[in-house]
C-alpha cells in the first residue's frame, strides 16, 4: 500500500485528512511538526506529501525546500 505523509501540527485536521487518505486506498503517515516530517520523509518512500504552512520547529515552505532536494515527490 503506498503512504501519504501528512505534516501539520492540528490533531483534528490530521484525523480528518487520515481518514480520506485510507478511503482512497494509501495508508496515512502523520507528523505533527516539520522536523518530524522531514525525518519520517527520509525513512520511508511516499507517493503524496500535503504539508501545512504554519507548523513548529520547520514551516511548510522550508520543509518543501528541504525536500525538493532529494526528490520530486508531488507535494
Amino acid at each position: 500500500m503506498e503512504k501519504i505523509l501528512i505534516a501539520d501540527d492540528n490533531i483534528q485536521i490530521t484525523r480528518i485528512i487520515s481518514e480520506f487518505v485510507k478511503r482512497g486506498g494509501f495508508e496515512p503517515v502523520v507528523a505533527y511538526d516539520g522536523k518530524q516530517a522531514l525525518e519520517f520523509f527520509h525513512q520511508e518512500k511516499f507517493a503524496v506529501v500535503l504539508l501545512d504552512v504554519m507548523m513548529p520547529y520547520m514551516d511548510g515552505f522550508a520543509l518543501c525546500r528541504e525536500i525538493r532536494r532529494t526528490s520530486n515527490v508531488p507535494i
